[in-house]
C-alpha cells in the first residue's frame, strides 16, 4: 500500500457503525485509552458487521509494554513494530497488517482517543470480492499466475509477457555481469510486461478502483517474469558476487562448528531452530523475490511460534540476530551474497514503499546478518597462523581458566588447577597458550616417571595406549584403587594397570587421550602452535593417530588453515591420503574451508616429495575436492586443482559433476578453460592411440602435435604459476635481488643506475634495444606480468612493499604500469593504501593512471581519504586527481575523509577544490 494513504476516517462505514450501533462499547474504549484500528474502505468483503468483528479491532496495550504489546478484546495476542500489527491467528502463520497513518480524535469532554487506519482487517477471511486482491493472496508463483489469468479472463496477458521475455533473451543471448546494467536491463524488461498488463481492459478498470489491486498486479507481472528468466539472470548476479560468495563461504566453512550457546542465544529459543533451518535452507529452491522473501518471513515466524503452544516469544532484535546468524551459518547454501543481491536489487514492485514495508524490513535483516559474518567478528583475523599465538594465559592465572566462548573442538575444556594438578586438561590449556617448555618439561618428566614404575617399557606402554578401552575403575579415587590390589607393592600386570591408569590422570604423557581421542598433538594442530607441534613430535607423539572421528592432527591443520604445522607434520611421515570417518581426507578439509595455503602445501609437498596424493578421492557423499570448490566458488582452488589432475567430470552420488555446483560462470570458466582442449582427447580409445603412432597419415601426426602442444602449455602454466609464488615471496620479504634472480634479470646491471652517468644509457627508462641489451632486460623469458590466482603481478607487490628500486627495473622490463588485480587495483592503488609515498611519486611520473578506479569504484585518493595517509594524500593531491568521481557507494574522496573525521586530509581537498575552481 502506498505510504501516502489518505481517507476520512470518520467517513469510513466500519467507524460509522461502531460509533452509532455500538456506542456503548465506544465509549468504553475512549474512557479505557484502547486503540481502535479501522480498515480501510475497500478492505472488507462485507458491511455486515457483528460485535466480534468490532471486538477483534480493538486493542488493550499490556502493562509492561504498553506501547507494542497489545491484546484484543476477543483475547488474541497482538505486537506493533515498525507499523506492522502482528497478530497470531489459529492456523498457518501470524496475520499482519500495516498501519497506514493514525488519527488523534477528542469527544466533547476533550478526553482523547486514538485510530489506526490500517490496510486489512484483523481477522483472516477466506473469500475475496472481485474489486479487492488481498496482499497475502499472493504467496507464491502459481497464486500470481492464477490472479493475472482470472482477473484479466484469460491467459493473453501471460502469453505477452511470456513472448516478451523471449524476445528479451534473444535479444541479449550473454546478460551483463555488473550489478548495475543488469538491473537497469532487466527493469526496462519489467516496465514492459507491466504496460503489456495494463493495456488489458479488465485490469486497467480494476487497478483504476482500488490502489492494492494495482499493487497485486506489479508484483504478480514482476513474479511471473522473474520465473521466466531466473536460469538466465541468476548466474550473472552469482558471477558478480563471486568474490564477495567465495569470501563469505570461507568464513561460514570456517565456523561450521559453532553451537547455538556460543552466540549466546537464549536456550527458550534452541526448540524452534531446527525447523526454522529448514525452512530456511530453502530459499535457494525458489526463482522469484516474493518466495525468497517469503522464506525469509517463514523462518523468523518459526523462531516466534512455540511449538507446544500458539504463545509469540517475545522477541527483540538483540534476541532474533544471532538466531538468524545461526541459520545462515547452518543452512549449507553457497551463494548468500548473490540471494541478497538478487532480492534487494530485482525487486521492481517494492521500489518507494513507506517504512512499513515490512519486505524492505526482512531483506534489510538479511543484509546485517551477512555483513557481520563478513566483517569476522565471529571467526577473528583472517590469518589463522598468528590467531591463537595471543593469549592472555601466564604463571598467575593458569590456575583459574575460564571458558573459552566458541572453542573450536567441544572436547577441548577447561578445568579448575588450583591444587596445580598437572591433568591433561591443564596439558591443553598450556598448548593453547603456546607454553611450548612448559608442556616439554611436564611430559618428559611424566614418560620417566611411568617408564620408572614399570621396568617392561611395552607393556607399560599398551597400557597407556589402551587406557580409555576400559571403563573399569573411572572414578575410583586413589585410597580405592590401592585397596584393590593384591597387596600394596604387587607389581602383577593387573596392578600396573590400575596404577598407571590412575596415573595417566595426573600425570598425561604424549599419548594420552581425553575422553574425544584427542592427544596433545591433535590439541596443538588445531591450534595452530607449530612450536608445539615440532616439541610433541620430536617427543616421540604419533603424527597418523585418530580420534573419535578418526581425524588425524593432519585432518586439524588442513581444516583450521594451519600451512606450518601440517608442513613440519607431512615432513615427519603423517599419511596425506587417511581419511576420517566421513572418508575425508586432509585434502577434502583445507579445501572445504578454503584454505588455498594448505591445499597447495599438500599438492606441491606430494609432488616434491614423490609422494602420491589422491587429488580425485571422494568422500561418503562421493565428492572430491573439485566438487566442494566448485559449490563453495573458490576459484583459485579450483584452478589449482585442475592444474594438478582433477576431472570435473566425475559423479557423486546424486550424480552431480563439479560443473552441476558451479553456480557462478567464473568457476565454470575454470572448469572448461583451465584445461584448454585436452578434456577433448582424455576419452580417446587404444586404437586411437595406435594411430597416433602411424607415421604415415598427416591428419593423425597433426592431432599428435595439437595434444603435444596443449600438454605443454597446461606444463608451462603450472610452472609460472610455481614461479611467480616464489617471486611474489621473495618481493615480501623486501629481497630485491633474489626477485630479479627468479625472474631472469640481470640486477647488478641495475644497481645504482640513476647515480652512474655514465651508465651508457639514453635515459634512466629507455627501452631501446641497445639499452634493454646493457641492461639485460630482453634476456628474461618469464612473463614480466604474469599473475598469481588473485590477479597480483611482481609490480603489484614491488608498490605495496614500497620497492621503488624494483618498481624501476621492472617498469625497464616492460611491466604494466597499470595491470589490474581481481579487486581491479592497480599498482598504485596498493601503494596508496600502504601510503608509499616514493613509489606513488614514481608510478605517477611514469604514467600511472591517477583516476583509475577497482571493482568497489574507488580511486586511489579514496583510499587514502579512507585510510587517512596523508603523505599519500599530499602526493596524489599534486598530480591533480578528479576529486568529483563518486564510488560504488555514491561518496566521493571528501566524503569518505569526512565520514573518517580526517580534520588533514578534509583541509587538503578542499584547499584543492578551491584552487581549481
Amino acid at each position: 500500500m502506498d505510504g501516502t494513504y489518505d481517507e476520512i476516517i470518520s467517513d469510513n462505514p466500519f467507524f460509522v457503525e461502531l460509533k452509532t450501533e455500538y456506542a456503548n462499547l465506544f465509549q468504553h474504549c475512549i474512557t479505557q485509552s484502547w486503540v481502535i484500528c479501522v480498515p480501510r474502505i475497500g478492505s472488507l468483503t462485507s458491511r455486515v458487521f457483528t460485535v466480534e468483528d468490532f471486538c477483534a479491532h480493538i486493542l488493550v496495550p499490556s502493562d509492561e509494554l504498553p506501547e507494542t504489546h497489545y491484546s484484543t478484546l476477543t483475547e488474541k495476542q497482538v505486537t506493533v513494530t515498525n507499523k506492522v500489527i502482528t497478530l497470531e491467528v489459529t492456523k498457518g502463520l501470524p496475520l499482519q497488517s500495516h498501519i497506514l497513518f493514525e488519527e488523534t480524535f477528542y469527544t466533547e469532554d476533550f478526553i482523547k482517543y486514538k485510530v489506526w487506519c490500517i490496510e486489512t482487517p484483523l481477522e483472516p477471511t477466506a473469500s475475496f470480492s472481485d474489486n479487492t486482491i488481498s496482499k497475502e493472496y499472493l504467496i507464491s508463483i502459481n497464486d500470481c499466475i492464477d490472479l493475472l489469468w482470472t482477473q484479466a479472463a484469460g491467459r493473453q496477458v501471460l502469453d505477452q509477457i511470456e513472448h516478451s521475455v523471449q524476445i528479451f533473451l534473444k535479444k541479449h543471448p550473454t546478460l551483463p555481469v555488473a550489478v548495475a546494467p543488469l538491473r537497469d536491463t532487466v527493469s526496462e524488461l519489467y516496465t514492459q510486461c507491466l504496460q503489456i498488463a495494463l493495456q488489458n481492459r479488465r485490469l486497467r478498470d480494476k487497478s483504476k478502483s482500488c490502489k492494492q489491486v494495482l499493487e497485486n498486479i506489479k508484483l504478480a507481472v514482476e513474479c511471473y517474469m522473474q520465473h521466466l528468466l531466473f536460469d538466465a539472470l541468476f548466474k550473472p548476479i552469482c558471477t558478480c558476487c563471486a568474490y564477495e560468495d567465495s569470501h563469505l563461504n570461507k568464513k561460514i566453512r570456517n565456523m561450521c562448528d559453532i553451537q547455538l550457546r556460543d552466540l549466546d542465544i537464549k536456550k527458550d529459543l534452541y526448540h524452534a531452530v531446527p525447523k526454522a533451518k529448514q525452512i530456511l535452507s530453502k530459499i535457494d529452491t525458489y526463482n522469484t523475490v516474493l518466495e525468497k522473501v517469503l522464506c525469509v518471513k517463514q523462518a523468523l515466524n518459526a523462531i516466534n511460534k512455540r511449538d507446544d503452544s500458539n504463545n509469540i516469544v517475545l522477541l527483540t532484535a538483540d534476541d532474533l540476530l544471532p538466531v538468524f546468524v545461526f541459520l545462515v551459518i547452518k543452512s549449507g547454501l553457497p551463494n548468500w551474497y548473490s540471494q541478497l543481491t538478487y532480492m534487494k536489487e530485482f525487486r521492481f514492485s517494492g521500489v518507494g514503499r513507506g517504512d512499513g514495508d515490512e519486505s524492505a524490513f526482512l531483506i534489510t535483516t538479511l543484509e546485517a546478518v551477512i555483513e557481520h559474518i563478513q566483517s569476522g567478528a565471529l571467526a577473528g583475523p583472517p590469518d589463522p597462523e598468528s590467531y591463537y599465538y595471543e593469549s592472555n594465559l601466564t604463571e598467575d592465572n593458569l590456575s583459574t581458566t575460564r571458558e573459552r566462548k566458541g572453542s573450536l573442538t567441544e572436547s577441548i575444556s577447561t578445568s579448575d588447577t588450583n591444587g596445580r594438578e598437572e591433568t591433561l586438561e591443564y596439558i591443553f590449556e598450556l598448548i593453547k597458550a603456546n607454553h611450548c617448555e612448559q608442556v616439554q618439561a611436564i611430559l618428559q618428566k611424566n614418560q620417566k616417571h611411568l617408564a620408572g614404575f614399570n621396568q617392561d617399557e611395552n607393556n607399560i606402554l599398551k597400557i597407556t595406549m589402551d587406557v580409555n578401552l576400559t571403563d573399569d575403575d573411572d572414578d575410583d579415587s586413589d585410597t580405592e584403587i590401592y585397596h584393590k590390589l593384591c597387596h600394596p607393592l604387587c607389581n602383577c600386570k593387573k596392578c600396573c594397570c590400575k596404577i598407571s591408569k590412575n596415573l595417566l590422570k595426573t600425570s598425561p604423557t604424549v599419548t594420552s587421550r581425553d575422553s574425544h581421542g584427542l592427544t596433545a598433538l591433535h590439541v596443538a594442530c588445531i591450534h595452530g602452535k607449530a612450536n608445539v607441534v615440532e616439541c610433541l613430535i620430536e617427543m616421540g607423539a604419533e603424527v597418523n593417530a585418530t580420534d573419535l572421528n578418526e581425524c588425524t592432527p593432519l585432518h586439524y591443520a588442513s581444516s583450521r588453515g594451519h600451512q606450518n604445522a601440517l608442513l613440519l607434520l607431512l615432513h615427519s611421515g603423517a599419511d596425506i591420503n587417511q581419511a576420517n570417518i566421513d572418508k575425508n581426507t586432509p585434502l577434502h578439509m583445507a579445501v572445504n574451508n578454503g584454505h588455498l595455503n594448505c591445499v597447495k602445501a599438500l599438492i606441491y609437498f606430494a609432488e616434491h616429495s614423490r609422494r602420491k596424493i589422491k587429488i580425485n578421492c571422494v568422500n561418503e557423499s562421493g565428492n572430491t575436492p573439485l566438487h566442494l570448490a566448485s559449490k563453495w566458488g573458490y576459484e583459485g582452488i579450483a584452478r589449482l586443482l585442475i592444474e594438478n589432475g582433477a576431472e570435473p567430470s566425475l559423479q557423486n552420488r546424486n550424480n552431480k559433476t563439479a560443473f552441476d555446483y558451479a553456480h557462478n560462470l567464473k568457476i565454470l570458466q575454470v572448469l572448461k578453460s583451465c584445461t584448454p582442449n585436452l578434456y577433448e582427447y582424455i576419452h580417446i580409445t587404444s586404437s586411437d592411440v595406435k594411430a597416433l603412432n602411424c607415421k604415415n597419415d598427416p591428419v593423425l601426426k597433426l592431432q599428435k602435435m595439437s595434444i603435444s602442444n596443449e600438454t605443454n602449455k597446461v606444463t608451462k602454466a603450472v610452472e609460472n604459476l610455481k614461479l611467480i609464488e616464489r617471486i611474489l615471496k621473495a618481493i615480501s620479504y623486501g629481497d630485491v635481488k633474489l626477485a630479479c634472480f627468479y625472474m631472469n634479470i640481470n640486477y647488478a646491471a641495475y644497481v645504482d643506475m640513476d647515480n652512474k652517468p655514465d651508465s651508457g644509457l639514453c635515459h634512466p627508462l629507455c627501452g631501446c634495444q641497445r639499452c634493454r641489451k646493457k641492461t639485460g632486460s630482453d634476456s628474461s623469458d618469464f612473463d614480466i606480468n604474469f599473475a598469481d590466482t588473485n590477479g597480483f603481478t611482481a609490480l603489484h607487490y614491488a608498490a605495496r612493499y614500497g620497492l621503488d628500486e624494483l618498481c624501476k627495473i621492472l617498469l625497464l622490463n616492460k611491466a604494466n604500469i597499470n595491470c589490474i588485480n581481481k579487486k581491479g587495483q592497480t599498482p598504485l592503488h596498493l601503494a596508496a593504501l600502504n601510503n608509499k609515498i616514493h613509489v606513488i611519486r614514481f608510478l605517477l611520473d611514469n604514467g600511472a593512471n591517477i583516476n583509475a578506479i577497482d571493482l568497489a569504484g574507488n580511486t586511489p585518493l579514496h583510499d587514502v581519504s579512507a585510510m587517512g595517509n596523508i603523505g599519500a594524500a599530499k602526493i596524489l593531491i599534486t598530480y591533480n586527481p578528479d576529486i568529483s568521481m563518486l564510488n560504488g557507494a555514491d561518496k566521493c574522496a571528501l566524503t569518505l575523509a569526512k565520514e573518517k573525521v580526517h580534520l588533514t586530509i578534509i583541509d587538503l581537498i578542499e584547499k584543492y577544490a578551491n584552487r581549481i575552481k
